[in-house]
């Protein structure tokens, strides 16, 4: 699983750094400008021009010698005029409040260079950095410059790896100005590993057709309860983001058509594009079967709770993992014409808007509160069939059966904050929870290697345990060796000679 996040960035308007010299001073409006810097040498100089006692017998000639010379400034008009701004010792740009002024803390391409040095992105799929991010970068639809898009790498289904993951990207862009609105999303990204170069693909025989088609329509069946679950924003007219970056799949079926025809139809649908409900756009086939699985889910909107996160990951994994078990039995039917038709007129009512990219972004939702009890009848549904995978990845289900019932957007509209929200939805870590994160840690990250044999890399990995000051009390290397049993037991791990240690599989 990986997931994206969408953040947008503060505005950074202004351009100046404190250094304009046509800046005026903050008392320009008192007038003071206007006094000459030559006024005493223009005293000290007689001149025909500025004498207030000129009459009809002086002349030029005359000034120098006159002892009725009485000086009057002429002002702003004087060839010899300077004003006084240029020697004044007062004088003070406004540039605290100044609209033009540069703030580093706004500027988009500072922030993201800075988070690219907090969270070191590993630029590889086939790495996985501290932080869990392979790439930040923008996007058209963001405010703030193209704002900033996270994109993690693609790893093995644990809930609290994702939690811990969520909660640090979210809390250090929020500490840098990120924000959510309409324009927000976040994709799920469900696959196989597989890399471009050399065209490395950890399946070892293509999937069967008839495990993506099933997977398909799932996410048909489910699609309604999927949206609900995740819609996020505060107003109750418009609950969530527009359709047009994840248009509606309830129309297109594997019954009549292979899944080449289905991603192609998808891809059509949406204009083209990876804007489907489901961007099936990376598959790749080989005859009818898949040889490389990669599909997107773009239906979420944005949160800033990492327990939203943690859960949804392991739901759309879950998603698949029900595709492969129904498969045995042939290709799933999801409703009559009836039930289609009922499924499209609630669609209609929570996800809508295919405008213009100038118009409004968001759904419009008036009628979905009158509607609640069909989508969390819906999406309880959901959860009760991926039951018995979820309870296997940590508090997953719990969680999903909170957001079932409430998500978020009708969280907010009650008038939860996000922090009231997330509090509500998180589950206290155990004990063995926190183990279990951090031996993940330890194989993902390879932090414990080149030892001769599992027992040496047992020895090895409670030396760093003893150090963790997250654990309760010391762990010992049987139940660090019954860890690695299970895992090994159950095909999750390997032992490697080559790099001397554990590694996920």
């Amino acid at each position: 699983m990986g997931i994206e996040f969408e953040f947008n960035l503060k505005e950074q308007k202004g351009t100046c750094k404190g250094d304009n010299i046509q800046c005026p001073c903050v008392r320009i409006d008192e007038g003071c400008w206007a006094s000459c810097a030559n006024i005493k040498t223009c005293k000290a100089t007689h001149c025909y021009d500025t004498c207030m006692n000129i009459s009809k017998e002086c002349s030029p000639s005359d000034c120098e010698k006159c002892k009725n010379f009485v000086f009057r400034c002429i002002g702003t008009t004087c060839v010899d005029f300077v004003s006084v701004c240029f020697i004044c010792e007062d004088f003070a740009k406004s540039c605290k409040t100044c609209g033009n002024k540069y703030d580093p803390d706004k500027d988009p391409k500072r922030i993201r260079d800075t988070l690219t040095k907090d969270f070191q992105p590993s630029h590889s799929y086939g790495r996985v950095s501290p932080s869990g991010v392979v790439s930040i970068t923008t996007d058209g639809s963001l405010k703030g410059d193209k704002g900033v898009e996270i994109v993690t790498v693609g790893r093995r289904v644990d809930y609290w790896e994702f939690y811990k993951m969520s909660k640090d990207i979210i809390d250090r862009v929020v500490e840098y100005g990120g924000y959510l609105n309409e324009r927000t999303g976040s994709h799920m990204h469900v696959l196989t590993s597989y890399y471009e170069e050399g065209n490395a693909n950890e399946m070892e025989k293509p999937m069967p057709e008839i495990i993506v088609a099933n997977f398909h329509q799932l996410c048909r069946r489910y699609q309604n309860a999927l949206t609900w679950m995740t819609i996020a924003l505060d107003d109750p007219n418009h609950l969530t983001r527009w359709e047009k970056f994840r248009v509606s799949i309830l129309s297109i079926s594997p019954v009549t058509k292979n899944m080449q025809q289905v991603v192609s139809e998808v891809s059509h649908h949406a204009g083209g594009n990876k804007y489907g409900f489901v961007n099936y756009n990376n598959l790749k086939f080989v005859g009818r079967d898949i040889e490389r699985f990669h599909v997107e889910f773009r239906q979420a909107d944005s949160t800033l709770c990492p327990t939203y996160y943690a859960a949804m990951a392991c739901m759309h994994y879950a998603l698949l993992v029900k595709a492969a078990e129904i498969s045995r039995y042939g290709l799933l039917k999801v409703g009559d014409e009836g039930w289609l038709k009922k499924a499209k007129s609630m669609k209609q009512i929570i996800l809508n808007g295919c405008g213009e990219y100038g118009g409004s972004r968001v759904s419009d939702t008036p009628k979905l509160l009158d509607n609640v009890d069909y989508f969390v009848q819906e999406s309880l549904d959901l959860v009760s069939q991926l039951k018995s995978i979820l309870l296997k990845l940590g508090p997953s289900y719990d969680v999903l059966l909170k957001l079932a019932k409430k998500p978020a957007a009708i969280r907010r509209i009650s008038g939860d904050k996000w922090k009231d929200i997330e509090r509500d939805l998180a589950v206290e870590m155990t004990s063995s929870d926190k183990f279990e994160v951090k031996m993940s840690e330890i194989i993902d990250l390879k932090l414990v290697d080149d030892c001769k044999s599992v027992e040496e890399w047992v020895s090895e990995v409670q030396k760093m345990l003893r150090e963790e000051e997250d654990l309760a009390e010391e762990t010992s290397q049987a139940e660090i060796m019954e860890f690695v049993n299970i895992k090994t037991r159950e095909g999750e791990m390997i032992w490697s000679e080559s790099t001397g240690c554990m590694l996920s599989v």
